[in-house]
Formats: C-alpha cells, structure tokens, sequence
C-alpha cells in the first residue's frame, strides 16, 4: 500500500490569501501542485532528521547537535501543516502520496560516525542547503503578500538546518581518519547523484524554469562544493562523476582540477 501524507482532517492555521491577488484556472493548478510538493518534502524532511536524532546518539554527537536535529523535526512538522494551509486556501486537497523509500539508508557496512557522515552530507548539507536556495528565490518571485510570508518562515527554518549540517561536519572534522574521508569522498557520487535525480528532472522548459535550474546549479557551484573541499573531500570530481554527461543550456558545472 503506498504511503501518502493526509493533512485534510487537521486542523490548520486558516491562510488567507490577499483578494488582489489574481489566480486563473492555470496558475492556481500550478500553485496547488507546488505546495502540495513543499508538504509532501517537508513530511519527508521531518523523518530524515528522526532518523538522525538515534543515529547521533549512537555516533556520540553533543547533546547540542542532538537538540538541533529534534529541533528540525518539529520545524519540519510545521512546515507540513503551514503548506496544507496553502493548498486549503488554493482550493485543493492536501493529501499526496509520499515517495519511496522514506527511511533513511542504514549504512551497516560501515560504523555509526560515517554512517551519520554519509546521511548528513546527503540529507542536510545538500539537500537542505539547496532547498534553501530554492526557497530564497521562490521568495524573491512571490508576488502574493500572504505567500511571500510562508515562504520566509519555511526560509528561515531550512538556513538553519543547512547551517546546522555543515557546522556538525565541521565539528566532527577531527574524528574523521584518511581511510574514512577517502570512503566518504566515494560516497559523495552517491550523495550527488541522489541530489541530482531528485532536482534536475522538474526543470522543464521556459524563462522561470531554466532561471530555477540556474538557481539550483549556482548552489551546488558556490555553496556545496566550495565548502566540501574547504573540507578536503573531492566534491568536484564527485560531481563530474555523478553526472552522465554535461548539461548541454550553457551552464557550466564544476570541473576537476
């Protein structure tokens, strides 16, 4: 039986919408979908970082990290009932099925610190730091007052959880050996092409669409990146490695040295 997020019969904080802004038949469908897909992430998020929280324990992470990861949990939470609330007020019905599989990956073929490691590059300081790029310039575009708002409040919440990957993997920085860095570098292909195959193929044609997947590449050039190697992992020939081939719209991906 597939999995879906159901949040028809919850009680909502009523969003309403400003009255000047103008929604045709099109552009509400397309706002629908969006914020259906928000929720359906958020749920997703608020499970990845449960799953951190015991993982984190059994890794010996300070307790400070622990209470940031639980601390997501709820902010994740909320974002769930805060997009519901959108969709209520679109006109739509916010129920959706929720991707496969939801868990995070076990990782036992490794110990409990890379294991956190590899889900914490992939689920935090990737994808939480992209999603905020994404939401950043989403906020930017948003012409709807009420809309805007949603936005910087789920805005607010995924800075800081990127924030808080990449300050725990700096952190842990000095409990990570060579043998391990070089198997977590390895497993950075992974990581990217997991990024990749989850953001790349929703960019379809048209101006606002390939201004998005700018957005997108722009994060993984001078954010992501950057920062993993200020790390000493090899994040650029992880993302050549994880791409099939070079996207052929002119944007220029991160090459080997």
């Amino acid at each position: 039986m597939t999995a879906v997020v159901d949040m028809r019969d919850e009680r909502q904080t009523a969003v309403a919408l400003d009255e000047a802004a103008a929604f045709d038949a099109g552009s509400r469908q397309a706002a629908i979908a969006e914020w259906i897909e928000r929720m359906v992430d958020a749920h997703v998020s608020s499970r990845s970082f449960a799953g951190l929280l015991p993982r984190m324990m059994h890794a010996g992470v300070e307790a400070g990290f622990q209470a940031a990861a639980a601390e997501a949990v709820v902010d994740e939470l909320r974002h769930v009932r805060l997009c519901a609330a959108v969709v209520d007020a679109l006109g739509g019905e916010a129920r959706a099925p929720l991707p496969e599989p939801l868990d995070l990956p076990r990782h036992d073929d490794v110990g409990p610190l890379e294991g956190l490691l590899r889900n914490v590059l992939s689920i935090v300081c990737l994808d939480e730091t992209v999603t905020a790029a994404q939401l950043e310039n989403s906020h930017r575009i948003a012409r709807e007052s009420t809309l805007r708002r949603v936005i910087a409040e789920i805005l607010d919440d995924k800075i800081k959880h990127s924030r808080f990957g990449w300050r725990m993997l700096q952190t842990l920085a000095p409990r990570i050996d060579p043998a391990m860095r070089g198997r977590l570098g390895d497993y950075l292909v992974t990581a990217f092409t997991r990024l990749f195959d989850k953001h790349l193929p929703v960019y379809g044609a048209g101006s606002r669409a390939f201004d998005s997947k700018a957005i997108f590449v722009e994060a993984v050039n001078e954010v992501i990146v950057p920062r993993l190697e200020a790390c000493d992992f090899p994040a650029r020939a992880a993302v050549e490695a994880a791409l099939a081939a070079p996207p052929d719209d002119g944007v220029v991906w991160p090459a080997t040295d």
